[in-house]
């Protein structure tokens, strides 16, 4: 929430504000959204000129919707007398002085304390995990869905309440100066960086400017506020150099402060371990997926110690996790079939974690392992050899690999090489700019899946958000009675 004083005070000088009656300053918006099909009674829409859609068309519509007003550069005629509308030069730079203005408000009339969350991967897992466990402790803000952009980060800050002791950020990062740019906005108190993988490394170019990129969080810190940084990605480990702040390191190294020791259990369902902390240890048994959820976990308690929680709390918390939507859930597969839902989201380590996952899990006898893959997207001139080292890892990890794309056949060839047999790799290629092409080739797949997948074996499912891999499952999920040819 924030108020129209909050608005006015970072737009002074540049604002217009259009009402029929004089408004009040101290007018509460309850949120702010972007997207006209997201508000409610309350909210602020903020109308956007983007590539292919201007927001400036649906203000009449939002304040039909309830909204109280609009940041706009434009005034709509067709607004009810009591609707606001404050119009702007730049509705992005506006944007982001209210977020800093109402996060200044909220620091220095409440103390909450704001943790900055990067990497190349688990970002939102690792977000969800870290509001788990500091919402037992107090009130806590956390990032919706993955608004972790220029866009994204204010309108999160907007929903800061007064009650709200923590508020854990997702931040998001395509180019070097980008999160230092976002910490302008507002600078974490505490900074987590979980890795340095390959994401978008069409846009940085390489895993050491990757590196480079995400230490600005690090660097942003106060000499008072706390850099949590992964022990085991020896690129983050090396950012302690880059901070003035006090560093907490987490990981499964005898250096690392918050720990993970004696690793059992089951790599799909959740790993068990001892955690550690100083003098202080306890068993620990999860119920997310991997052995980067054993990563999660412990940025998450990490976290918990820096707030002062008991471990006991800590422990409870990390105890409830269940994984994010579409990031490592476990559903019922074709023909009876388990199927891991890894769909929100890939590159090369994620990928290649989750078949480890897989592959350390115990199946049923004769069960079989398959990889269904689409495209893994900004990789620019790092494409091929991404999709081919990711092929090549799969050929030991899973029996079967279904590859959906363009870049995909690189899968299906990088596997090949390393001695998986032809016969347990198929490829269904599609052109992604031709959303008919692609939706025809996950059909095929599927009918393929349907066909031969075992109720014994293990099926997942996994790429780039911009194919739609939910389309894929919908189609597993659905009886047909028609099948490959």
């Amino acid at each position: 929430m924030f108020t129209l004083n909050d608005i006015l005070q970072a737009t002074v000088d540049k604002a217009t504000v259009l009402s029929s009656l004089p408004p009040d300053p101290h007018l509460i918006f309850r949120s702010a959204h972007h997207d006209s099909r997201q508000i409610a009674a309350g909210d602020l829409f903020i109308a956007i000129k983007g590539a292919k859609v201007d927001g400036h068309r649906f203000i009449s519509a939002v304040a039909q919707a309830g909204a109280l007003g609009a940041l706009c550069t434009e005034a709509a005629t067709d607004v009810p007398p009591t609707f606001i509308q404050i119009v702007v030069p730049d509705v992005v730079e506006a944007l982001h002085a209210i977020a800093r203005v109402r996060t200044q408000r909220q620091r220095d009339e409440q103390g909450t304390t704001l943790i900055g969350i990067t990497g190349s991967n688990g970002k939102t897992s690792t977000k969800e995990a870290i509001a788990a466990v500091l919402s037992r402790h107090a009130p806590t803000l956390k990032t919706h869905a993955s608004y972790n952009t220029e866009i994204g980060y204010p309108l999160t800050l907007l929903r800061l309440e007064p009650q709200h002791r923590y508020a854990v950020l997702e931040m998001g990062a395509q180019w070097v100066g980008e999160l230092a740019w976002l910490c302008t906005i507002a600078a974490p108190d505490w900074s987590v960086i979980t890795n340095v993988g390959t994401s978008h490394l069409e846009f940085f170019g390489s895993q050491e400017r990757i590196a480079i990129a995400k230490s600005e969080l690090v660097q942003a810190l106060q000499p008072e506020g706390i850099a949590i940084l992964n022990y085991d990605d020896f690129r983050v480990q090396a950012m302690k150099a880059k901070t003035q702040a006090r560093v907490l390191f987490y990981g499964t190294a005898p250096e690392a402060h918050v720990r993970a020791t004696a690793i059992g259990g089951d790599t799909l369902r959740g790993h068990s371990f001892t955690l550690h902390y100083g003098e202080e240890q306890q068993p620990v048994q999860l119920h997310i997926p991997g052995e980067h959820g054993i990563t999660i976990a412990l940025a998450a308690a990490a976290v918990g110690f820096a707030a002062g929680l008991p471990i006991g709390e800590i422990v409870a918390a990390l105890e409830e996790l269940a994984p994010a939507k579409r990031r490592g859930e476990i559903k019922a597969g074709p023909n009876g079939s388990t199927l891991i839902d890894d769909s929100y989201n890939a590159n090369r380590q994620s990928i290649v974690a989750i078949a480890q996952a897989m592959h350390s899990a115990q199946i049923t006898e004769g069960g079989k392992r398959w990889a269904v893959l689409g495209d893994i997207l900004e990789l620019g001139s790092y494409s091929r050899d991404e999709h081919l080292a990711t092929g090549a890892a799969l050929a030991h990890l899973v029996d079967y690999l279904v590859a959906i794309g363009e870049q995909a056949r690189f899968f299906v060839e990088g596997a090949l090489e390393a001695g998986m047999p032809s016969e347990n790799a198929y490829f269904f290629s599609a052109n992604l700019e031709q959303p008919r092409e692609l939706e025809a080739a996950k059909s095929a797949a599927a009918d393929l899946l349907r066909e031969q997948v075992q109720p014994v074996d293990l099926v997942l499912l996994k790429a780039s958000l911009g194919l739609g891999m939910d389309t894929l499952l919908t189609m597993l999920q659905t009886n047909h009675t028609h099948s490959a040819h």
